[in-house]
């Protein structure tokens, strides 16, 4: 009897699943046992070749001797792309080929991540090993002991993902061919890194165009009265609606910004002493709760409320996926769940009911009962995954256990953001089958003097499911606020009554400019972005990136130095530096509208469900590119790059400019990063494998050293005995999820020190 080939995207999922199957004997790069082998990927072990694999010019040499060459030969453009081995896991790939080669391999069973990024990567995989095996498709919506059984006695054809791995190759070619040749011809034309993306250039015009709104908003003064009456309720006026005032007095709106005439309507309101109640509107409105988590909405709520980066928000979430197992697959777009998992909600809910803080909430609404209806369940609504829940493992859950590993702690992980982020999935979880909260709306119009004053209240009728999350989270402070000013309580007062001033007082206003961007706000743009095009037509499939590289997109705009954070408060906002201002004012504004990328965005999802063709798209997506890359040669902006940043050097890999960054936390500077924006190349005073060996970490002389020679000796602490000996660390490249990056490699071994690199000779 041959072997079933099991394919894990981790080492870690490798190992959940090859418990569950059986699998229990750990060989080298594999587990085998029961039937079955189970191996795993390691980021990417295969990704599309670099430029100078096509004879194109190399990156490096762009910058140097064939600057002439790699302008003129722009567009780069491949006539078939070409997958290759990516070096740093070249050992683990051949292990899967020869094992998919084996003759006692009988079929592959895909246990990659079930997006469409997991789909590409292991089909990546396969199609360089030359796999010809049949291979079916592992589909866990947890990593559960319970949710992986269920997976493996429910494999489905791989034929069936056949169209998503299309629209995703196509997603992958499009982008390479967007970075590299607009990146390019940028770069080469202004000389200066610049960093072109097919989602990340909307994204980034989003937050200049937010920014630049608020710079140039201009303030204006307008007045209104409140008048106070006798009867117990305040009425306000803040618009012109009647034409009592002059036009020359107003703005488009009809705000007064005459404050003389509006002081004196005031004092004319005031000496009168009486009005009339013109109109009593009241009606009793429902406020429906709120849905479960996809990731982006999840994104935004751990933003808006504990202040996390989208990032750190998706790794917290993967982290409570994978590692801990309690949340179901979190890189989802969907807020539903399907028909067959509804049996199954009571007794999740029972389960966080298990945990004390839910104990009250979840027993009140187990007494009413669930409420399910299509804003919870919809089978049309869930593609490949839905939306995030709490496992049954969240039964008996122990939050203090709550501990990430250290390769989650080096994506910003930490014991607090597991615990605030599982609380805020099962807080969701609970209010999410509650009942509506409802309320009584009455709205008053009162006729003072001819003018038209109105006053609105709120009274609460049946707290449904804002009780129960207020209980669970505490009212937020904008929201209390709100309400405090709109639960004016009326007395019994009928139309036509007369009602008498206690008080009439001019109040002097100020437009507000818009808010910039925090990351929860952008995330709602990049979903939004292609919700209307051409003639108010809905996109399906709108909005730029996806869940899973949403996060990353924006992480990518602050690594390359297109965008930093401004701190007022407790928030943070996201503004752009010169350069990325810059960068929107020399690109091609279709490289930038948002909704031509939504465009593409859905052209590609149709390829996914096998309604165009890849050649109808990529045809189309080369000529644009084409096009593009003559505009930006023949167009003359006239345009300077201004710096900045704070310039340290040049890079050691491609020569152009090295910049200083400051990490803070809590508004106080944590580790100094030395970074180049044309390349990957970026090194910081905070480096886990200095700190590992030497317990501190590097100082920025020492770091500035380590740049300029490429290698640096340290003294070192044995954990054996203490002993201190001298260390060296040096400068090394590592492939993470296809991308080149720098790091260190250590050795106890002493070394001669080299001469510096000349082209980082102007290091301090």
């Amino acid at each position: 009897m041959g072997y079933k080939l099991c394919m894990a995207e981790k080492p870690s999922v490798a190992r959940d699943i090859a418990s569950v199957i059986g699998a229990d004997k750990k060989c080298k790069g594999y587990y085998e046992g029961n039937g079955y082998r189970v191996t795993w990927a390691v980021g990417h072990l295969v990704g599309l070749a670099e430029p100078e694999e096509y004879g194109f010019v190399s990156k490096e040499a762009m910058w140097h001797d064939e600057k002439e060459k790699a302008y003129a030969e722009l567009p780069i453009i491949p006539d078939n792309f070409k997958l290759v081995v990516l070096e740093q896991t070249e050992e683990q790939f051949e292990i899967i080929k020869e094992l998919i080669h084996r003759d006692d391999t009988d079929e592959i069973i895909n246990c990659g991540d079930m997006g469409a990024e997991g789909h590409i990567l292991q089909w990546f995989i396969r199609e360089k090993a030359e796999c010809t095996k049949k291979v079916r498709r592992f589909c866990a919506t947890s990593m559960t002991e319970e949710a992986i059984k269920q997976a493996m006695s429910h494999l489905r054809p791989e034929e069936e993902f056949a169209n998503i791995i299309k629209g995703e190759f196509c997603k992958k070619k499009a982008d390479w061919i967007m970075g590299m040749s607009m990146s390019r011809v940028e770069s080469l034309k202004y000389k200066t890194g610049i960093n072109v993306g097919r989602v990340q250039s909307p994204t980034l015009y989003f937050v200049v165009k937010r920014y630049l709104e608020v710079k140039n908003f201009k303030v204006t003064n307008y007045y209104g009265i409140q008048t106070d009456l006798k009867e117990g309720f305040s009425v306000f006026w803040n618009k012109d609606t009647e034409g009592i005032f002059p036009p020359n007095t107003k703005d488009s709106e009809g705000r007064v910004l005459d404050g003389k005439a509006v002081k004196a309507k005031a004092e004319a309101i005031q000496e009168k002493g009486v009005g009339t109640v013109t109109e009593i509107v009241t009606k009793k409105k429902g406020m429906d709760r709120p849905q479960l988590f996809d990731i982006t909405e999840l994104q935004r709520e751990a933003n808006r409320k504990y202040g996390y980066t989208a990032s750190t928000t998706l790794a917290t979430a993967q982290a409570l996926y994978e590692t801990q197992k309690v949340l179901s697959y979190p890189r989802t777009d969907s807020r539903y769940i399907t028909s067959d998992l509804q049996p199954y909600m009571e007794s999740r809910i029972k389960g966080i009911g298990t945990i004390e803080k839910y104990k009250t909430a979840v027993s009140g609404l187990l007494s009413k009962g669930l409420n399910i209806d299509k804003k919870i369940v919809d089978d049309s609504k869930v593609t490949d995954h839905h939306a995030i829940i709490p496992t049954e493992k969240i039964k008996g859950f122990d939050m203090d256990s709550l501990i990430p590993t250290e390769e989650e702690r080096r994506k910003g992980v930490t014991e607090e953001t597991l615990k605030n982020v599982l609380d805020l999935v099962l807080c969701r979880m609970i209010v999410s089958f509650c009942t509506p909260y409802y309320y009584e709306q009455t709205s008053v119009k009162v006729d003072l003097s001819g003018m038209t004053f109105t006053a609105s209240g709120k009274k609460p009728l049946e707290a449904g499911w804002k009780g129960v999350q207020e209980a669970l989270s505490g009212k937020e402070r904008e929201e209390a606020d709100a309400e405090a000013d709109a639960e004016q309580i009326f007395p019994d007062i009928k139309k036509g009554q007369t009602v008498t001033v206690s008080h009439s007082s001019f109040i002097a206003k100020k437009t507000t400019p818009p808010k910039l961007h925090t990351e929860a706000t952008l995330l709602t743009a990049m979903e939004n972005a292609g919700a209307t095009i051409e003639n108010g037509a809905i996109l399906k499939g709108k909005g730029i990136g996806t869940q899973a590289t949403r996060a990353e997109i924006i992480k990518k705009l602050f690594d390359s130095g297109y965008c930093s954070t401004q701190t007022k408060g407790k928030t943070n906002y996201i503004v752009p530096t010169i350069k990325g201002q810059t960068i929107i004012r020399v690109l091609p504004v279709e490289l930038y509208s948002p909704k031509i990328t939504a465009d593409w965005e859905t052209k590609i999802a149709l390829i996914a469900e096998g309604k165009m063709t890849e050649q109808e798209f990529m045809d189309s997506f080369k000529i644009f590119i084409n096009d593009k890359v003559q505009e930006v040669k023949t167009k003359d902006t006239g345009i300077v790059f201004k710096k900045d940043r704070e310039t340290v050097g040049v890079c050691p890999w491609c020569g152009s400019d090295l910049y200083r960054y400051e990490n803070k936390d809590g508004g106080k500077v944590d580790s100094i990063r030395y970074y180049c924006s044309a390349c990957n190349f970026a090194l910081e005073t905070k480096n886990p494998t200095v700190t590992t060996v030497t317990g501190k970490k590097l100082t920025e002389k020492q770091l500035a050293k380590l740049i300029a020679h490429g290698n640096i000796k340290l003294t070192c602490k044995s954990k054996k005995n203490g002993a201190e000996y001298k260390g060296n660390f040096v400068i090394i490249k590592k492939e993470v999820n296809g991308k080149i990056y720098a790091n260190l490699d250590f050795s106890p071994v002493p070394f001669k020190e080299k001469k510096p690199v000349k082209k980082a000779k102007k290091l301090f």
